[in-house]
């Protein structure tokens, strides 16, 4: 594989994550001001925080139909349920400014992964392995080697997995370590809560897009389903569950967080196959100069 295109590919995708973090970060302290403004305390009931959670969310959806209504000229048209209402009108300057400053952001992140995207192409393992698979993208791919790097310095694809928070350490998951662990299990563990979420999203687009992987997902919470069944745990929806027979069950959710983990495994040892396979041999001459990237990418 193209070192050059590697190492172009690993700098876009600390720009666009980088930009994403801001985004991040001011929808965050946006819902945090909403929330406490509409009232929500710690020491409030259960579903008074819940409503009042569910209101924030709502008016920051509502503000964003209208800055796309407005930016499309057609701001009669943000049909959003809060859209003139009370609520919405007490908070909509603020909401309003919050969105719009976040602007420079979304054009960074936009701007990084039509660059990503044009890179990524350029992989061979892009024509080998990754064009053919339903909700796998470009963009899913320059994730994994903006994370990984080059994949041929993984000797085995347990290294992989590791990099990318899905493997399992001495008989532990990434990341399910007990909070009672020490620093030094931890840093064995190699757990990079960020890496994982992005290798998660990657994930979530193939089971989405249906196909393959997402087949191979259905058949493995199917799997696990057995094997509650088999320790005689009965599944339901984590929100179900009498917390007093927690032991009696196995959350849905749990189900699936295993499912979708050992689908992104099956996607990695693939990827990581066909990475090898391909050609290490890169044509100088199809090879698009770091210049022209953001050109091609327009």
């Amino acid at each position: 594989m193209s070192e050059e295109i590697i190492a172009q590919i690993r700098a876009w995708h600390r720009e666009r994550c980088y930009a994403m973090e801001q985004r991040k970060r001011s929808n965050a302290a946006l819902g945090a001001y909403l929330r406490t403004a509409l009232g929500w305390r710690k020491d409030a009931p259960a579903e008074e925080r819940k409503a009042i959670e569910a209101l924030a969310k709502d008016l920051i959806i509502c503000g964003k139909l209208g800055a796309k209504a407005a930016a499309l000229k057609t701001p009669k048209q943000n049909h959003h349920e809060l859209a003139g209402s009370p609520e919405y009108k007490r908070f909509a300057k603020i909401i309003s400014a919050s969105i719009k400053a976040r602007a420079p952001w979304d054009a960074i992140e936009s701007e990084s992964v039509k660059a990503l995207e044009v890179l990524a192409e350029q992989l061979p393992v892009w024509a080998a392995f990754g064009a053919e698979i339903r909700g796998f993208g470009l963009k899913s791919l320059a994730t994994i080697v903006g994370e990984a790097g080059d994949l041929s310095n993984y000797a085995t694809v347990a290294k992989l997995w590791k990099r990318m928070g899905v493997g399992v350490v001495n008989g532990k998951r990434q990341g399910g370590l007990a909070k009672s662990a020490s620093k030094d299990e931890w840093i064995e563990h190699g757990y990079n809560r960020q890496r994982r979420s992005r290798m998660w999203n990657v994930g979530k687009a193939l089971i989405y897009a249906g196909g393959e992987y997402a087949d191979l997902y259905r058949a493995r919470k199917e799997v696990e389903r057995q094997k509650a069944a088999d320790e005689g745990l009965t599944v339901a929806p984590a929100g179900s569950i009498p917390k007093k027979r927690a032991a009696e069950f196995r959350s849905l959710g749990h189900i699936e967080k295993r499912a979708q983990r050992v689908m992104e495994k099956e996607l990695l040892k693939r990827l990581w196959k066909a990475w090898r396979r391909a050609s290490i041999q890169v044509n100088p001459e199809e090879r698009m100069p770091a210049s022209e990237i953001l050109i091609a990418a327009e």
